[in-house]
């Protein structure tokens, strides 16, 4: 296995839930904001409103 992953696996361990749930929403909070940043870029004249239901539909999407 690789050595990197080795060490992500055994500080992983460590980590109490809490800390885990922490980085998973910071993940998540991250992506949102690079996906709401490629919407603006895409669609520069939408207001805020409509980049809000985009973000909101990409969410909830099955896809």
């Amino acid at each position: 296995m690789d050595a990197l992953l080795l060490s992500d696996i055994e500080i992983s361990r460590k980590e109490s839930p809490g800390e885990k749930l922490a980085q998973a929403l910071e993940i998540f909070e991250t992506g949102v904001r690079l996906k709401r940043a490629a919407l603006k870029k895409s669609r520069p004249d939408a207001s805020e409103a409509e980049i809000d239901r985009y973000i909101e539909q990409w969410l909830t999407s099955d896809v």
